[in-house]
């Protein structure tokens, strides 16, 4: 927060056409300077006015009288500037951040998931083992509601100029996927179904057009990783990616949560994949 400011004006001229004749002592008016001649008498009680006494030879439009001053004390503005984020800050420190976002759905104990909290501390531990990440430029959502993700992403994407590469990983359901390729190890391309839709804890949806809309914005390389177990489809095993610009890729995991897909090696063969 800046120093307050103290802005000092301390004599203010009068007007005289903008003074109350209501507190106006009459005893200390010349009667003989006051003209008749330029007195509108719709606003004038013309039986408390002496004519007699009005020379209109000192009666003039209204003027500044700088002998008369009103004094006004110092007056103080604070300016109030809003705290930084803290996650900006971050990434002004850090050349490449990432982004972990996991969901087990605790609170829905009829379609809570067994690993996908696992599956964000492998990854985290892949980073740091092998892509030179640490604790401070690793993010981590735990169960996240649609607006923390939102936030989070618009966050560091609307901030992305500020680091080199940005990494984002989300394990958890995916609404709306349907087997449209031919298999697990299907080639990578543009398809459809990019992402559908992301499910946060409260289970308010991400679309797939607001998702990738957002990662449009990004401003260097980034790689994002869907680990998507599709909702209500137990015996799903798909894997496709695409590109949503020159820098931006993504690649969907699709896998039920009955499968054990060793994660390390595919979150790996994942970021070779797009190069990182």
């Amino acid at each position: 927060m800046s120093d307050p400011i103290t802005i000092e004006i301390t004599e203010v001229p009068v007007v005289d056409s903008l003074v109350d004749s209501s507190v106006v002592d009459s005893s200390v008016v010349d009667s003989s300077v006051v003209d008749s001649s330029v007195v509108d008498s719709s606003v004038v009680d013309s039986s408390v006015v002496d004519s007699s006494v009005v020379d209109s030879s000192v009666v003039d439009s209204p003027v500044v009288d700088s002998s008369v001053v009103v004094k006004i004390p110092p007056i103080t503005i604070e300016i109030i500037e809003s705290p930084p984020n803290p996650i900006i800050e971050l990434m002004k420190q850090h050349p490449k951040i990432a982004l972990l976002i996991g969901l087990n759905y605790v609170d829905y104990p009829e379609i809570t998931l067994k690993n996908r909290i696992n599956g964000i501390n492998n990854a985290k531990q892949i980073l740091k083992n092998a892509y030179g990440f640490t604790d401070e430029n690793i993010l981590v959502l735990i169960e996240p509601s649609r607006e923390n993700v939102l936030t989070m992403l618009n966050t560091i994407i609307g901030s992305s100029n500020l680091v080199s590469e940005l990494i984002i990983y989300y394990s958890g359901y995916g609404n709306g996927i349907m087997k449209t390729d031919v298999g697990f190890c299907a080639e990578s391309g543009v398809i459809d179904n990019l992402s559908k839709q992301i499910m946060p804890a409260d289970f308010v949806e991400i679309g797939q057009d607001e998702f990738t809309s957002i990662l449009n914005n990004s401003c260097c390389k980034t790689a994002c990783i869907m680990d998507m177990c599709p909702y209500a489809n137990d015996e799903m095993l798909l894997k496709w990616g695409a590109d949503i610009n020159n820098h931006v890729k993504v690649i969907t995991l699709c896998e039920s949560d009955s499968h054990n897909t060793n994660k390390n090696q595919l979150i790996q063969l994942m970021l070779k994949e797009l190069r990182f």
